[in-house]
């Protein structure tokens, strides 16, 4: 039978043209017939240009400017690594716990181990002020694209522009800045096709209010991460205080939804995305493919290989080293899965179709031709210098190789914002520009998939995690705390625990509310999936990819997990209500 088997597919690719076997592992579709789809390029909008008419056509939804006010204004940029948000009007802050694992080391006091134990404040005096931690609330934009293009314009070659953008970049950021509590930043969207000032109200007096233990928080550890269905109480919850020592009050913050979402209900993630490639050219992804990521993935391959044989040697090291081994490791995914998707032929073929597609558009008008007809070809030549020179560096020095790349890369970055102003002139604020760790919103809907030859359910419960428990033998890392093992009696195994969504996320992301379009909080964003990886650079919604913590679950043990009765309370009235 097996025989037999073989045979009929080795016939049935023979004659079967439509066909072609894609380097990911999967049959598609004949590659002349793949082509690029409507939202390749992302969702991941700007508050500067939010997509009104498509939320409308998709949702029956359309955001008022009010809406999005409060929207952007209840967000929080937390630290310089991650999305967090307000969640009551006296300035409960939101996020993940893996983005707040370094602040409950620097408020952990002698004798104390709150990675094993958490931490929990059980009164309002009890919250500890974290040492330089801040979160910054974006509460202006400025569009400032003349002001900066026109800077660059001046210049007579790529370092001289360069040198003229920093000049106006500064100086704008200077402009809007006010000592320590407002911020500013100019923003490139598009390579450069639009600049925008963001204006930060900057909170620095930031204090943990609650932490679970790190085998809730980071339940499944490595072997759990970019996976699903997963079980994962992926939160922390801070507060910011005023000027007077006394809770902020907020005027903008998300209100609690206890009822979570359903499948198909539109949602949205707020939240401050790092970075993607999407707006790249073909040959600049194929080097990335070919040289730069498998470079990487190399050098993290031999960390990650000394740290397990650094643990091996040395055991008493393991709970030192573990947190750096995670966050290589954690790369490591990253990098594979972005490696794969360039190798997949389809994912490819609908990256060149767009480019094909936008190479017309820009040929066929004879102003924008003149302008950037020939900025594909220009690109092209800088990549092929940059293969050349990894080629000719090959067991050489790698500082002179960093020294030529660096001067091949300020010539690569001009003419990106050159393609940039293309990618604008020909499509607008249709598509989103790459993530740059600015504040987007992304829609999408909660949703079942199929993987592994079954179905991964849209929602998990608590069940789920015990069941990892008892099947992996209790050990780490799918180990529980006592309080799991002998829960409170009040305590539901059912409640709905993580879910997935179609929502566009990438690194930077974690920490981001999910709300609905009441603006209310059903969800904490926490992870992708394996399959999201190639959202470097490409989304796609055939499968969803985000993974979040459920507003229900959270607010489950919250209250009778944790017995922390005055934060729940607080998250269901939206108030300090002691």
């Amino acid at each position: 039978m097996k025989n037999f088997r073989r045979l009929f597919l080795i016939l049935f690719i023979a004659f079967s043209p439509v066909l072609i076997y894609s380097q990911s592992g999967s049959y598609g579709v004949n590659l002349d017939t793949v082509k690029a789809q409507k939202f390749d390029n992302g969702k991941m909008w700007t508050f500067d240009f939010p997509p009104l008419d498509y939320f409308q056509s998709a949702y029956g939804f359309r955001p008022t400017q009010e809406w999005l006010d409060k929207v952007r204004m209840s967000a929080l940029r937390f630290a310089d690594y991650c999305s967090a948000s307000f969640v009551s009007e006296d300035g409960l802050v939101m996020t993940n716990h893996h983005c707040g694992r370094e602040s409950v080391s620097q408020v952990q006091k002698e004798g104390e181990d709150l990675h094993e134990n958490g931490f929990i404040a059980a009164k309002l005096e009890d919250e500890r002020k974290v040492p330089g931690l801040f979160v910054d609330q974006l509460v202006k934009i400025i569009d400032v694209t003349k002001e900066v293009q026109s800077a660059i314009d001046k210049g007579k070659d790529p370092q001289e522009k360069d040198d003229f953008k920093y000049e106006a970049t500064t100086g704008i950021e200077k402009k809007y800045s006010e000592g320590k509590t407002v911020v500013c930043q100019v923003v490139s969207l598009y390579n450069g096709g639009v600049y925008s000032a963001y204006v930060y109200k900057r909170y620095s007096d930031v204090r943990l209010v609650f932490a679970p233990e790190d085998q809730a928080g980071f339940f499944g550890g490595d072997p759990d991460n970019f996976t699903y269905p997963r079980y994962n109480l992926d939160c922390t919850f801070f507060r910011v205080y005023d000027e007077n020592g006394k809770p902020l009050k907020v005027e903008n913050f998300f209100k609690w939804s206890s009822n979570g979402a359903e499948p198909g209900e539109p949602i949205f993630v707020v939240g401050n995305p790092g970075s993607t490639s999407r707006l790249l050219t073909v040959s600049q992804l194929e080097f990335n493919r070919d040289i730069s990521y498998p470079l990487i993935l190399n050098y993290i391959n031999n960390i990650v290989d000394s740290l397990r044989r650094e643990i091996t040697r040395n055991p008493e090291k393991e709970k030192e080293l573990n947190n750096t081994l995670f966050e290589y490791t954690n790369s490591q995914k990253v990098f594979k899965g972005t490696v794969k998707g360039l190798n997949d032929l389809v994912l490819m073929q609908r990256k060149r179709d767009f480019e094909k597609k936008f190479r017309a558009a820009v040929d066929g008008n004879s102003k924008l031709k003149a302008k950037y007809g020939n900025v594909w070809n220009d690109i092209a030549a800088i990549v092929k210098e940059k293969r050349d020179a990894y080629e000719k560096m090959k067991g050489g020095s790698f500082r002179t190789l960093y020294s030529k790349l660096n001067e091949i890369g300020k010539k690569e970055e001009y003419y990106n914002q050159i393609l940039g102003r293309a990618i604008f002139e020909v499509y607008g604020t249709s598509i989103p520009p790459d993530a740059t760790f600015t504040l987007r919103i992304s829609d999408g809907i909660i949703k079942q998939y199929e993987y592994n030859g079954t179905t991964a359910p849209a929602k998990t419960t608590f069940y789920g995690l015990l069941d990892r428990y008892f099947s992996f033998d209790k050990k780490y890392p799918w180990a529980l705390s006592g309080r799991w093992l002998n829960a409170p009696k009040e305590f539901d195994f059912g409640t709905p625990f993580n879910f997935i969504s179609t929502n566009d996320i990438i690194g930077g992301n974690s920490g981001s509310p999910m709300i609905n379009k009441n603006a209310e909080v059903v969800g904490l964003v926490f992870d992708g999936n394996i399959e999201s990886m190639p959202g470097e650079f490409i989304y796609t919604d055939e499968v969803p990819t985000t993974v979040s913590v459920d507003s229900r679950g959270l607010l489950e043990c919250i209250n009778d997990m944790y017995q922390l009765k005055r934060i729940g309370a607080e998250l269901e009235n939206g108030k300090i209500t002691e």
